[in-house]
């Protein structure tokens, strides 16, 4: 391969592998519970859904 070849491959292979750590990262520092449509609404916790029955 030539050079260009294997700047583009190294540079690709780091945006690819990048943005998959980063993804990781970021959504690790979220709670779940706050996250979503609902977030932190009132009546939303998992109790309360259960004992509506959705």
């Amino acid at each position: 391969m030539s050079a260009g070849a294997v700047c583009m491959l190294v540079l690709f292979i780091v945006v690819i592998w990048g943005g998959l750590v980063f993804a990781a990262l970021s959504l690790r520092g979220k709670v779940d519970e706050e996250s979503g449509d609902l977030g932190t609404l009132p009546g939303t916790t998992d109790a309360e859904l259960i004992i509506r029955g959705h």
